[in-house]
């Protein structure tokens, strides 16, 4: 029996969450078909007639060959690579994007051969199913990798090299802070030059670390034997990770442009098409109507608290930069007290001289209310009348007071290019407990790489992000 378990292949951890990942997409799904069938065949809702005239359908079949198509459509996507799996909360937005495309093309397929399937089993199979991979996506990640990755046991082993060690210092402090990357840095290493000595030492490093993988730091590209380092790290099974440049210090992203015989690396500026910035104001305009219809309740509720707790104003506004440095009237429900702009004194900046937004946990000008509404958010509400003047658009960088627009540097002046947003990548990603390289990261990326379908898969993560009230302040 020993023999026999020595000689079947070995299954790793990540070879098991991958199995986990897929079965919960697979259920997900096989949920979502029975849910079509059952409210499109089984509900009184549709009992027009006994026997429905596109019952000679065999719809079990169909749902079934549906879902297989969608798995093997996110499979051959890459959502099942191991890494990809650990981070299935970062896929979503990839996640939203290829099954909008799958099904649109499933639609059109069948829009072109006349194919008269009901559209309720389509288009229910279709939204119940990406909630459904969408919920248990969240919930493998918060109860299955988030605690692996806390307790270190799926991390990787990294060693950051650089021309300086202040300059490892630095990106090691970054890995270090955003633990959820899925790196553990073991060492840190200083390379003027890649030398027999320097080997020497850089083999008996990993050797002790059990190193797994390597980040080089831009620069190190100078060295003359850098492509014999790479190859020899290969031939060690240790994968290869290399800035090329440090691009957001410009406020551009580099995009892979392959040309013929040469990778080209392109800086590549956040300018939308007009057909984008067409459909992103209509979502704008039409989920902005659509939230304040509904939360009209809410709205009046909370403007009631305020009135009757701490007096008028209800909505606190203030002049804050917006696109190209627009200035326009930011409307907030009020959460301090009367002139808290005059008594910031009385106030801790938690970001001191490392960030230019002004935050203090424990602000004593915050009122008791304030600080629940701050808590979820709900503070934020009536931006979505600043939405609809198309001053803020529902997903984009913040937007900051001009006092600390004031201070911006020429890379934090890039996020003025971009319309601000109600919400955007800041707010769920941790909000005012990111510090400053993380913050201006997301908001570039967001800028440079945007998508309609990112836009939707923000909104949705941002409920998330506003009851679990991380970061708010």
């Amino acid at each position: 029996m020993e023999e026999l378990s020595e000689k079947l292949p070995q299954i790793s951890k990540n070879q098991l969450l991958v199995i986990l990942f897929v079965t919960l997409d697979v259920l997900g799904i096989v949920i979502a078909a029975v849910i079509a069938f059952v409210i499109r065949f089984r509900s009184s809702f549709f009992e027009i007639s006994p026997q429905p005239s596109i019952a000679y359908f065999n719809y079990e079949l169909i749902l079934g060959i549906l879902g297989v198509g969608w798995i093997l459509i996110l499979g051959s996507s890459g959502h099942y690579h191991s890494r990809k799996t650990i981070f299935a909360v970062v896929n979503t937005p990839s996640l939203v994007k290829h099954s909008v495309v799958y099904f649109f093309a499933i639609g059109f397929i069948s829009f072109f051969l006349r194919a008269s399937f009901s559209r309720t089993v389509f288009f229910v199979f279709f939204a119940t199913g990406l909630l459904n991979l969408i919920i248990l996506r969240n919930l493998f990640f918060q109860f299955v990798t988030k605690p692996l990755l806390r307790s270190k046991q799926l991390t990787k082993k990294l060693m950051i090299i650089g021309r300086s060690k202040l300059e490892a210092n630095q990106y090691s402090n970054w890995v270090i802070n955003n633990r959820m990357l899925g790196y553990s840095v073991v060492s840190r290493m200083e390379c003027l030059m890649i030398g027999k000595e320097w080997l020497e030492e850089f083999e008996r490093i990993i050797k002790f670390s059990l190193v797994t993988e390597i980040l080089l730091l831009p620069g190190m590209e100078q060295d003359e034997n850098f492509s014999k380092f790479i190859n020899y790290c290969h031939d060690l099974e240790i994968k290869v990770n290399w800035i090329p440049l440090n691009s957001g210090s410009f406020g551009y992203w580099l995009i892979p442009s392959p040309q013929m015989g040469s990778p080209f690396l392109t800086f590549t500026s956040q300018k939308m098409a007009y057909w984008q910035k067409g459909l992103k104001r209509l979502f704008d305009i039409l989920f902005s109507l659509s939230a304040l219809l509904v939360l009209s309740p809410i709205l009046i509720v909370i403007s009631a608290m305020i009135l009757f707790r701490d007096g008028r104003p209800i909505l606190y506004v203030q002049k804050r930069a917006g696109l190209d440095g627009k200035v326009f009237s930011f409307y907030k429900f009020r959460t301090m007290v009367l002139n808290a702009d005059k008594m910031q004194h009385l106030a801790q900046n938690m970001n001191k001289n490392r960030h230019v937004i002004f935050k203090d946990a424990n602000d004593p000008r915050i009122t008791s209310i304030g600080k629940f509404l701050r808590r979820y958010s709900l503070d934020e509400l009536p931006q979505f009348l600043n939405v609809l003047k198309n001053d803020m658009s529902i997903v984009g960088p913040r937007p900051h007071p001009l006092s600390e627009a004031k201070k911006y540097d020429s890379l934090y002046e890039r996020r003025l290019n971009s319309k601000p947003g109600l919400t955007g990548p800041w707010q769920i990603s941790g909000r005012s407990d990111l510090d400053l390289q993380t913050s201006v990261a997301l908001d570039l990326n967001y800028a440079v790489n945007w998508s309609f379908t990112r836009d939707l898969w923000i909104v949705m993560a941002t409920i998330g992000a506003v009851f679990r009230g991380r970061g708010a302040y």
